[in-house]
């Protein structure tokens, strides 16, 4: 014969135990996500400082390619775009075309994150971003070593609802 086992368990206990749960797994800072179509939005929350960082990014159709779009630290009317890459990036220059319609626009750029991604600082309502607000998609055209010319392609669909999240103060 089979006994049924129960267990009682306060309401305080299981809070506690939830409680302790959430601060041994919660890692170092808090982190809040949104998705708007292809574009996701992270707010992040450094817990040592308490400072509050926003970013909106997507991933390309080719799996190795990302772009993110975040505010600038040194400037008010600038936004920090990078393209990032799982290749090393052997220029300090990317390309891009918008829609397939726009005309090739060669943009130089600061490398960093060890080489796999390239920096570059846009007016936060400049001709750029008002462009990318109305279109469907943006082709970026980079080099990776050994000198292979990489062509991702990043969706649109949902960047104007992530990119006012982002800018909202």
């Amino acid at each position: 014969m089979m006994r049924r086992l129960t267990i009682e368990i306060s309401p305080r206990c299981l809070f506690a135990v939830i409680f302790f749960l959430i601060m041994a797994f919660g890692g170092s800072c808090f982190a809040g996500q949104l998705k708007y179509g292809d574009w996701v939005c992270i707010l992040e929350t450094d817990s040592l400082s308490n400072k509050e960082s926003k970013r909106i990014g997507t991933f390309a159709e080719d799996g190795i390619s990302t772009l993110w779009l975040t505010d600038s630290d040194s400037d008010e009317e600038t936004i920090q775009l990078t393209l990032k890459s799982k290749k090393a990036m052997a220029a300090e220059y990317f390309s891009y075309r918008i829609d397939k319609i726009d005309t090739l626009t060669i943009r130089s750029a600061i490398k960093g994150c060890g080489s796999n991604c390239l920096t570059e600082y846009v007016p936060k309502q400049g001709e750029f971003i008002k462009t990318l607000k109305r279109a469907l998609r943006i082709q970026f055209e980079y080099d990776s070593y050994p000198q292979i010319a990489q062509n991702p392609t990043f969706s649109l669909r949902g960047f104007t609802k992530a990119y006012n999240w982002l800018v909202r103060k």
